[in-house]
Formats: C-alpha cells, structure tokens, sequence
C-alpha cells in the first residue's frame, strides 16, 4: 500500500472526484468507487443555495424543449 500525504482540501477534491465521476460499468460491478469512499470519507454537503438549472432555447437546431 502507498502513503501519499494530501492536505484536507486535497483529500475534499479526491472524494468529490470519487463520488460524481463516470465510472466504467464494469468497476461498478466491483463497488471499488463505493470502497474507496468508506476508507477517505463521503465528501462534505456543499453549503448554500442549489445551483440553478440554466435553460437554452434549442428550437432552433430542431430540439424541443424536455416535458
């Protein structure tokens, strides 16, 4: 095993990474994402309001807006 020193905001940036990147369906099926996180943490809540869900008007390239 390696020891790798990360200060605390390093070790907040890797669980983040951990917890919302694409992982290959095949690494899914082995839950290392989900060990990974039990041994470094769950990433802290983000404070403050939710970031808003910007809209685009895409009509003009022929996509309808989502029902």
């Amino acid at each position: 095993m390696t020891h790798i020193e990360l200060t605390e905001e390093e070790w907040e940036c890797v669980r983040v990474c951990v917890a919302n990147a694409p992982i290959p369906y095949d690494i899914t099926k082995k839950k290392i994402p989900g060990d990974i996180l039990a041994k470094i943490g769950q990433p802290k809540p983000r404070k403050g309001e939710p970031l808003t869900i910007p809209y685009y008007d895409l009509t003009p390239y022929g996509i309808e807006p989502l029902t």
